[in-house]
C-alpha cells in the first residue's frame, strides 16, 4: 500500500497511475484534480504507457489508483477492483465539427458520425443530408487521433462537411476547429436534443479492495458516483446488441432548476407530483433526471421515455423506466391491427391522414410496425 501520510506535512499522500491522454478527457480531468487536489491530501501522478500495464501494477501494490473512464470501467470490471473514486462528471455531449449549425448545414451534405445512435440522431434532425460512419465512408484508421486527423483532412478538402466527436476529444485535439455543442438544448427548446452516448463523460479511480476510501472521501462526487451505478445498471437490462443505438442520461438537479425549465415548457409539475414542498425549491433540494431513447435506422421514429424522481427512489425508479421503455418497444414492433368499428376507427383514421398529409407517415408504412427487428441489430 503506497498510500501513506507524509510525516512533514502530516498531508494523505496517494499515487495515481495515469496514462496519456487518449481522447476520452482523463488524462486532463485527473491532472487538473492533482493539481487543484484538497487540504491535507497530496495526489502523485505516476505515468504509465497504457491501461492495462496501470492495472498489473496496480494489482500488485505499484500504486494506489489507476484514472480511468467510466465506459473502460463498465467493460472491464473486475471482482478484486472497486471504482472507488467517481469525479464530477465532464459535459457529456458531443459536437459536430463543421462551419455551420446543424439546422443550416447544406442539403445533401455529408457528415460522419462516430457511432450508430449519434448516426441516427441526426438523420431524425436532418433527413435531407448523408450520415455514415467512418468504416462506411473509407478505411478510417483506427486510433482515435489519427481518425480524427483522416476526418479533418477530408473536411478541409470538401470531401465531406463535418463530422462529430466527443467534447473531449475534441478539446484535446492539437488543432482549432469550430464546433456546434450537440446537447439536451434544455434552454432553448426549439432546438432538436441529443441526449448523450451511456457513460459518457465519467472519470472514475480505481483501487484494490482493500484501498481506504474514506481518506479519500473529499474528491468523491456522490451525484456522478449515482448517476455512474444507475447508467451501469441499466445498460447490464438491456441487450447488448443495442448498446450502441441506445442514448441514456442520468444526472441530479436541482428542483428550482427543473421547474424553471417547466415552466418555459408549460409542464405543471408539482400536479404531478413531483414537487411537493416549496422548501424544497429553497432549500435547493434535487432530483434524479433520467432520459433513455433509441431510434430505428432512418431516424424517422423514437422510442424515449423520461422521467424525474427522488434520490431515495433511484433504483426502483430507473427499473420501472427501462420496463416501461422496454414495453413501448415491444408495442412498436407488432403490427398494427385495424379497428373494425365504432369511435377508435374513427380517430385513428384521422389521426393517420394527418401524418401522412405533413409527410410524417408513407401510406406503405400505416399498417406496418414502428419499429423492425432489424433496428436492434
Amino acid at each position: 500500500m503506497l498510500a501513506e501520510v507524509d510525516a512533514m506535512s502530516d498531508e494523505e499522500r496517494f499515487e495515481i497511475l495515469l496514462c496519456p491522454e487518449i481522447g476520452d478527457g482523463v488524462h486532463t480531468h485527473v491532472k487538473k484534480l492533482i493539481d487543484n487536489h484538497p487540504e491535507g491530501l497530496t495526489l502523485v501522478e505516476r505515468p504509465v504507457p497504457h491501461i492495462e500495464s496501470a492495472i498489473e501494477l496496480l494489482r500488485e501494490g505499484h500504486g494506489d489508483l489507476v484514472a480511468a473512464s467510466g465506459r473502460w470501467w463498465y467493460e472491464n470490471r473486475e471482482k478484486d477492483l472497486n471504482a472507488s473514486i467517481v469525479l464530477p462528471r465532464r459535459e457529456p455531449t458531443r459536437v459536430l465539427v463543421c462551419d455551420d449549425k446543424p439546422e443550416y448545414v447544406p442539403k445533401g451534405a455529408i457528415i460522419i458520425a462516430d457511432c450508430e445512435i449519434v448516426r441516427r440522431q441526426m438523420i431524425r434532425l436532418r433527413k435531407d443530408i448523408k450520415v455514415m460512419l467512418p468504416n462506411e465512408f473509407g478505411e478510417a484508421p483506427e486510433e482515435l487521433f489519427e481518425r480524427t486527423m483522416w476526418l479533418e483532412d477530408l473536411r478541409l478538402n470538401n470531401t465531406i462537411d463535418g463530422y462529430i466527436i466527443p467534447r473531449a476529444l475534441h478539446a484535446a485535439l492539437p488543432f482549432k476547429t469550430r464546433r456546434h455543442t450537440l446537447g439536451m438544448q434544455r434552454d432553448n427548446i426549439e432546438r432538436f436534443r441529443f441526449i448523450p452516448v451511456p457513460l459518457e463523460g465519467f472519470t472514475v479511480l480505481i483501487s484494490r479492495q482493500d484501498f481506504p476510501i474514506t481518506d479519500i472521501t473529499e474528491v468523491i462526487d456522490e451525484g456522478a458516483a449515482l448517476s455512474l451505478r444507475l447508467e451501469m445498471m441499466l445498460l447490464d437490462n438491456i441487450n447488448i446488441a443495442m448498446h450502441d443505438k441506445v442514448a441514456m442520461m442520468i444526472e441530479q438537479r436541482k428542483v428550482g432548476t427543473i421547474l424553471r425549465e417547466a415552466r418555459r415548457t408549460g409542464d405543471d409539475l408539482a400536479n404531478r407530483g413531483i414537487v411537493s414542498d416549496k422548501d424544497e425549491i429553497k432549500g435547493g433540494k434535487i432530483r434524479l433526471d433520467l432520459a433513455l431513447e433509441t431510434l430505428n435506422r432512418d431516424g424517422t421514429v423514437t422510442a424515449g421515455v423520461e422521467k424525474i424522481f427522488h434520490p431515495a427512489e433511484s433504483h426502483s425508479a430507473s427499473l420501472k423506466v427501462l420496463n416501461n421503455w422496454n414495453q413501448l418497444l415491444k408495442i412498436m414492433r407488432e403490427k398494427p391491427t385495424e379497428e373494425a368499428r365504432g369511435r377508435m376507427k374513427e380517430l385513428m383514421d384521422i389521426y393517420i391522414d394527418d401524418m401522412v398529409s405533413k409527410g410524417r407517415l408513407s401510406d406503405e408504412r400505416i399498417h406496418s410496425p414502428m419499429m423492425e427487428d432489424e433496428d436492434s441489430d
